[in-house]
């Protein structure tokens, strides 16, 4: 029994190995199983999915779509790649205005692309991680002083803070240097601690140095930033909480005399108590705290992270559990209790990708990028022949600038041929740095001096570096090559379209009154009322012109010279036709009889006189009120009726086939709440 029970596990062991191994296989042929075939081209499932679930809301809308919503969007796909195939018949994929624009278009893209994969990515990567622990640390600054000149003495800030390193090293403890040395208010009384914060909540440089300390050592050199050199300790470092949510109940001190705080202290003490006793915490907030921006909530602060509130109130709520309720807190507003009435753990790195990306550029991607653009161009080795720039600079108006007309009209061809700039891999020309210049508006306005000149060099060489260094940028990163295919399919697309079916569209009188004939119901006007107004931001002004008008003035002339409406001197007023509810003018009007005069009336941010001048029931639209609007249906008519034929055209020619058994597989392997 036991060796035929063993057989029996190994063979059942032997079976689940198999069946792990062959899985994935199985998997990804049915990926690679063909949904529709589209003339010569194939599109698999695992193409079809991934369409479907990039343009219709992601894999649950995905997994939870019917066979219906399946079938139209193939549908949609199916037309997309017959019109790309008739597309390619025609030659447009070979078409020289067609392979300049996606030139340029691909030219604009890569650098933007390449900064984004290449720098901004593993920087806010590396950003999140930092973020994901938050630090507590000590410093002292010493700020770098500086002379009657403007001249700097770093030496001496530098010295001084080495010294105070060695203090600490020795043992004189790192609160007393602080309060002795830091030129950091703020902080020196209070032992230069920074209290707890992440990633991305100060400069650059000393983040990072802080994030490189273990726990409890102290940076055996200074670090230099904007504000001085820092002598830098770390105190603690722990997991980040991520967000809590905050209520709190505040009694504020008496602003005649803040050092009287007896009875403030009394109150918050009596509230504590309730508390204690069960009254509700919100309830005492909103009935006693002197916080009125949260107490008539409950004292609810919301939602927040670190560095939100000031440091002796954040240092008692973060250590909170939620439902937790705080001891009396004091700050600078007054006495507080202080509530956790929720917590929530970091986003993950996608949900926070785009606030990462937008603390990153604030943060330090000016300064990494031009590192960046540094270290391709150190990569290229861009050299410039001062020689020729010195020729150039000879041959223009040096008083010019590059925006010019024929700035460059006194270099000669042959100098044009000369090469200016040399980089690894290709050099240029002055003619085709010419060229460059007119292309591109950052190189526009330039003077043309020596050291613009020079600076232009330099721009070039870069723009040149670039281009080398993205050339590749499909084979290195394949998502890119995906987004080209798809925008160059969308421009051979969209030629084919319009050469087959929008130029085809034919609008002549005859044909329009035709379709309008034969739709004329739905061209209608309502109700309509036509008036005309004198507006004046004056009641009494207004009162002045109505007796002028029950006097027997023109109100046409009173409009044309009292009206205060833009653009409506001219038209004596005229609002031409409105329906009888457009405004509060043509309410008033539609109960009045043509010729008849209403006001001053209140309208708007003045005072309206009305005289009605006619008014239309509702009928249908002639064919010259309707024209227009005729033309517009008409040719969204054609333009429809035409795709249809030229799609069952292209249908009939390239042929379809589609296979409904391997659709109706879509999607079975995601795994995605159900209910």
């Amino acid at each position: 029994m036991l060796f035929k029970r063993s057989n029996r596990v190994t063979i059942i062991g032997l079976f689940l190995i198999a069946a792990a191994l062959f899985a994935p296989s199985a998997q990804a042929q049915q990926k690679n199983s063909v949904v529709a075939e589209i003339g010569p081209y194939k599109l698999t499932l695992g193409e079809y999915e991934r369409q479907y679930i990039r343009n219709n809301g992601g894999e649950t809308a995905a997994y939870r779509s019917s066979m219906e919503n399946r079938m139209d969007f193939l549908d949609l796909l199916v037309k997309y790649r017959l019109k790309v195939l008739q597309a390619h018949e025609k030659g447009y994929d070979k078409d020289p205005e067609i392979l300049r624009e996606l030139s340029e278009y691909r030219n604009s893209l890569a650098i933007p692309y390449l900064t984004e994969r290449a720098l901004i990515d593993p920087n806010i990567e590396s950003l999140y991680k930092r973020r994901l622990e938050e630090v507590r640390a000590a410093h002292i600054l010493i700020r770098i002083p500086v002379d009657s000149l403007g001249v700097e003495d770093s030496l001496s800030a530098r010295n001084k803070a080495m010294d105070i390193i060695r203090q600490a090293q020795a043992g004189v403890p790192f609160d007393s240097l602080a309060r002795q040395y830091s030129d950091d208010k703020g902080t020196a009384q209070n032992g230069g601690d920074l209290m707890w914060f992440t990633a991305g909540m100060t400069v650059p440089a000393f983040d990072q140095a802080v994030y490189e300390l273990k726990l409890g050592e102290l940076r055996p050199l200074p670090i230099r930033t904007m504000f001085g050199y820092h002598v830098v300790k770390l105190l603690d470092r722990k997991p980040a909480r991520g967000e809590i949510q905050v209520s709190h109940i505040l009694v504020r001190l008496p602003v005649e005399e803040p050092s009287d705080s007896m009875a403030a202290f009394q109150k918050i003490t009596s509230i504590r108590d309730s508390i204690s006793n069960g009254v509700d915490f919100a309830e005492l907030a909103a009935r006693n705290s002197e916080d009125p921006s949260s107490g008539a909530n409950g004292g609810d602060l919301g939602w927040v992270g670190r560095r939100k509130f000031v440091p002796d109130f954040e240092v008692v709520a973060f250590e909170l559990q939620p439902n937790e309720i705080s001891r009396v807190v004091r700050t600078q507003f007054g006495y507080h209790i202080i509530k956790v009435t929720g917590e929530r753990p970091p986003k993950s790195f996608e949900d926070s990708r785009q606030e990462l990306k937008d603390l990153y550029r604030r943060y330090s991607y000016e300064q990494d990028n031009r590192a960046f653009i540094d270290g391709i161009v150190a990569k290229y080795n861009v050299k410039v022949n001062d020689d020729v720039s010195a020729m150039i600079i000879k041959n223009v108006d040096t008083t010019a600038t590059t925006s010019a007309p024929g700035w460059y009209n006194r270099i000669t061809d042959p100098m044009k041929e000369k090469t200016w700039i040399t980089l690894k891999g290709a050099s240029i020309t002055i003619g085709e740095a010419i060229k460059t210049i007119e292309r591109n508006q950052d190189l526009q306005s330039k003077a043309l001096n020596r050291a613009s000149v020079a600076q232009l060099a330099d721009m070039i060489g870069q723009k040149e570096a670039l281009r080398l260094e993205t050339t590749d940028l499909e084979t290195r990163y394949p998502e890119f090559g995906t987004l080209m295919q798809e925008y160059r399919e969308g421009v051979l697309l969209f030629r084919a379209e319009q050469d087959a079916v929008w130029n085809s569209v034919k609008v002549d009188e005859d044909r329009l009154k035709e379709f309008w004939e034969e739709h004329k119901a739905d061209y209608t006007w309502p109700d309509r009322v036509r008036f005309s107004e004198i507006f004046v931001t004056s009641d009494s002004l207004g009162q002045v012109l109505r007796d002028s008008l029950n006097a027997g003035v023109d109100f046409g002339e009173l409009a044309e010279r009292h009206t205060q409406r833009t653009g409506y001197k001219k038209k004596l007023g005229d609002w031409g036709f409105q329906t009888l509810d457009a405004n509060e003018l043509a309410v008033a009007a539609a109960k009045a009889v043509p010729g008849w005069i209403e006001g001053p009336m209140k309208f708007q941010y003045g005072y309206s006189l009305i005289k009605v001048t006619e008014k239309d029931k509702a009928r249908e639209k002639t064919f010259e009120e309707a024209q227009s609007e005729v033309s517009s249906k008409f040719q969204e008519f054609e333009s429809k009726r035409l795709e249809r034929e030229w799609i069952q055209s292209l249908k009939d020619k390239f042929g379809v086939k589609i296979h409904d058994d391997v659709l109706k597989k879509a999607f079975s392997d995601l795994k995605v709440e159900k209910s």
